[in-house]
């Protein structure tokens, strides 16, 4: 647990491009010390769902994932996470002291910010908010009944299928060899990531924030084309903050 509480960003330090590595550093502890979410154990994959108070749906792929290592990590019940603000709707405030995990967004005019997320147990009151999210947050999960099977160890279509799988409901199933394999393709994207120089880097491996971009529109397409062919489609509207072309998540990744 201590390797990955050092990863926690000053405030004094932070830039909004440090997200990606950050995120890089969760996953690739989390591979090493087999606490993954998405690395079998004992051949069995559980997926679950996060959900995000202030869009009251799933968080998506670039949150979801260092959100649910975090999870783990510290120990957490809770399946929402909000921030200062949402905290404050829940008639509560997060305890002195806490650190949230940091997140890029666009803002509504197009500007770059960051924010950070914070689980119902860093809050005064954790009932509150647990109350507050369970009140307001919804995810329609068409694919309890289906299997979703990860059929290759490419980043984008392992964890895709699983995050597919995370917020529809959907069963998951994978054979340790492809799982393996998967864990060698996401180490050397999380260390060609955490790369001191650009000189260390391999340009021929994508950035963790492209990578984590088209993680989620490949879930995106896994849930809709299902859906689709089981005539049970969804129709449910991404938070406009939340909406952003693969070329705005590179200019993060251009600042650092």
């Amino acid at each position: 647990m201590s390797d990955t509480q050092n990863l926690q960003i000053s405030k004094n330090d932070w830039i909004g491009a440090y997200v990606p590595k950050h995120t890089a550093k969760l996953i690739k502890a989390g591979i090493e010390n087999g606490t993954a979410p998405f690395i079998p154990n004992n051949g069995q994959l559980k997926p679950s769902l996060i959900y995000n108070v202030n869009t009251e749906h799933c968080l998506e792929a670039k949150d979801l994932i260092p959100v649910q290592l975090t999870k783990i990590e510290k120990g957490y019940e809770s399946d929402a996470v909000g921030t200062y603000n949402s905290a404050s709707k829940a008639d509560t405030k997060l305890k002195k002291g806490e650190r949230g995990i940091y997140y890029n967004f666009v803002r509504k005019d197009g500007q770059f910010d960051h924010n950070a997320f914070y689980f119902a147990e860093q809050m005064e009151s954790p009932e509150k908010f647990s109350q507050y999210a369970k009140k307001h947050c919804h995810q329609t999960q068409n694919l309890k009944n289906e299997t979703l099977k990860i059929s290759s160890p490419d980043v984008t279509e392992y964890l895709g299928t699983y995050v597919a799988a995370c917020k529809s409901g959907a069963k998951l199933e994978v054979t340790p060899e492809i799982s393996e394999q998967f864990k060698t393709n996401m180490l050397a994207i999380t260390s060609n990531e955490l790369a001191r120089t650009n000189a260390e880097k391999n340009p021929n491996i994508p950035k963790m924030s492209d990578v984590l971009f088209d993680i989620e529109k490949y879930s995106s397409n896994i849930v809709k084309n299902r859906e689709k062919e089981l005539g049970i489609g969804q129709k449910q509207e991404k938070p406009e903050q939340q909406r952003k072309p693969k070329e705005q998540a590179r200019k993060v990744e251009q600042e650092r």
